[in-house]
Formats: structure tokens, sequence, C-alpha cells
């Protein structure tokens, strides 16, 4: 599952910060979200949240934001994926 996650999360994450010249396969499992080369403002992590949050019908964010979870790819696929599992019956 968190394989399709980072995936799909790879494809967001270029298409919503307009990374020019970047495909999905360019984004490492390990690439930093947070202080990287992107260089990413409020704007752009408010669109990146806004388009995680819309494609996997979750909600990441709701009250303080911890950056823990948006560190890199993988560790914000792990919190996606996480989220998706708590909505599953048991």
């Amino acid at each position: 599952m968190r394989e399709e996650i980072r995936q799909r999360l790879k494809e967001i994450i270029v298409r919503a910060l307009r990374l020019d010249g970047i495909t999905p396969d360019q984004v490492g499992d390990d690439q930093p979200l947070l202080g990287s080369e992107w260089d990413l403002d409020s704007i752009d992590m408010l669109q990146l949240i806004v388009e995680v949050e819309k494609a996997f019908g979750i909600k990441l964010v709701s009250g303080e934001f911890d950056r823990t979870q948006w560190t890199t790819v993988d560790t914000l696929a792990g919190a996606i994926e996480k989220r998706l599992q708590a909505r599953l019956p048991s």
C-alpha cells in the first residue's frame, strides 16, 4: 500500500508545486519536503496540503502543523497510510 501512496504522492507533488522539468520518477522517497532545494514557501505548503488531502480523501492537518509528517516523501506517505488504515473497518 505504501508504494502506491508514494507514487501517487510524487505525482501530486510535481503537479501541485509545478516542478518544471521534474518527473515523479525523479522524486526520491527520501526527498526532503521542508527546507529542500525546492524552497517551499507557505503558499506552496498550503497548496500541497490541499492537493494531498483532496486526492486521498483524508485530513492531514487539523490544528497545529506536525512538521515530522512532512519531513520526506516517505514520512508523508506513512502519515497518509496511517490515516487511510484508520478509516478501514476492523
